[in-house]
């Protein structure tokens, strides 16, 4: 059997939370499905103006980036910088605080989610140590546009979950199907008709420092079993019977920006066994609060 890898949101606000996941998981695994692992951890730090997807502003220090990339490599758990804005130009590329990310990060335990080919081109060359990934921000909804993502050099292709749960994506070829990474529980509506046009508002919100009329997304409000009634919605029966059976391995789970409690259903949905997902929610709410 498959391990099945989970990217978790987000290092930065929920670095407790994941860290008491992982322990968890190592000291009592029959709480938790069979054969599964958090094999890395996805977001920025505050104040990263080539990040993408969700407006993360705000600053943090050198000693705490240097905390978090330690306190998650010493696991095993990868960290990915979301390093998705798609307007990214010439002179953003020499901004300080991201290149000290990625300088602290430089360790070839880590990860990056691109989107920008200019910013992808200067991390590839500057940084070649990390695992390069396509990011779902780049809005790939067709399966012949996805084959020609899958044949690039990235590690893995992030999947835009209006391809999830179709004949399209089971028929792919095995090598790459152990490519794509599929987001379980996106937030988003199923084919949203302005969800390019969020990504480039995300991307200007950095850029500026600023969520000055920012279009805020009516979907980011939903509960996490409201959104089990989207298409796109990969159930637990699925992931661990016909997705892992046809050789899908890697599934992020959505949460980044979404409040502690929304992320720790989303947590306890996928890892844990229903027998145990009271037991195990009363023991992280007592630890985090």
């Amino acid at each position: 059997m498959k391990t099945v890898n989970f990217y978790l949101p987000d290092f930065y606000v929920n670095f407790k939370l994941i860290l008491l996941f992982d322990d968890l998981l190592k000291q009592q695994p029959d709480f938790f499905f069979d054969d599964i692992r958090i094999a890395s951890v996805y977001g920025c730090f505050p104040g990263s103006i080539w990040n993408g997807g969700r407006v993360i502003l705000g600053s943090c220090t050198k000693q705490e980036i240097q905390y978090a990339v330690a306190a998650f490599n010493e696991r095993g758990i990868a960290l990915r910088y979301t390093f998705t804005n798609p307007l990214i130009e010439k002179q953003h590329l020499f901004d300080t605080f991201c290149n000290l990310c990625m300088e602290i990060g430089d360790n070839g335990k880590n990860e990056v989610l691109v989107n920008s080919i200019l910013l992808e081109d200067f991390i590839r060359q500057m940084y070649p140590d990390y695992r390069i990934i396509s990011s779902t921000t780049k809005c790939i909804e067709d399966a012949t546009a996805l084959e020609q993502e899958l044949e690039k050099d990235y590690a893995l292709v992030v999947l835009d979950s209006s391809l999830n749960n179709t004949d399209a994506l089971f028929q792919f070829p095995s090598r790459h199907k152990e490519k794509i990474e599929l987001i379980a529980n996106h937030y988003c509506q199923d084919h949203c008709p302005k969800r390019k046009a969020h990504y480039d508002a995300v991307g200007r919100c950095q850029l500026e420092f600023s969520e000055t009329d920012f279009p805020v997304c009516a979907n980011i409000n939903r509960d996490f079993h409201e959104i089990m009634k989207n298409r796109s919605f990969i159930c637990t029966d699925a992931l661990y019977d016909a997705y892992r059976e046809a050789g899908f391995v890697n599934f992020k789970l959505d949460g980044r920006g979404f409040h502690k409690y929304k992320v720790l259903e989303s947590f306890l949905y996928y890892l844990v066994r229903p027998a145990y997902r009271d037991r195990v929610r009363l023991f992280l709410l007592t630890e985090l609060y």
